[in-house]
């Protein structure tokens, strides 16, 4: 029984043809040219998202600062804004918060430290009632 054909290749012989490898290596590149993207998107809302977090935080942070005042003494003392953020860390992990005082609420903004690595920013406020 002879194996090889009149072309002098086995008939036995498997794999894959030029077309199919090309075929395969279209459908990767277009796949990878439309997830590359999301992919980088999804990188920077998670960073913010992460941000958010740390806005969030510095809320409850700054209510649990206001229930020390309100409890400790007066309420008009409790009142000032500025003694609260003056108890608050501005330290949370990865991120630094700053605080303004805009009238009777606090506006809160989280930047990521790029030192480590990270990018991600988010407001807020918090309002003592």
């Amino acid at each position: 029984m002879n194996l090889l054909s009149h072309t002098g290749r086995c008939r036995s012989q498997k794999g894959f043809t030029l077309i199919e490898i090309i075929a395969v290596l279209v459908i990767l590149g277009v796949l990878s040219a439309v997830a590359a993207p999301k992919f980088i998107g999804l990188k920077t809302e998670a960073a913010n998202r992460a941000a958010l977090q740390a806005v969030m935080e510095a809320q409850n942070r700054l209510t649990n600062q206001y229930a020390i005042k309100l409890m400790s003494s007066e309420e008009q003392a409790a009142s000032d804004l500025s003694a609260i953020l003056s108890s608050v860390s501005t330290d949370a992990g990865d991120y630094r918060l700053s605080f303004a005082v805009a009238g009777s609420e606090i506006e809160i903004t989280a930047s990521g430290i790029p030192e480590r690595g990270v990018t991600g920013t988010a407001r807020g406020k918090w309002r003592s009632r």
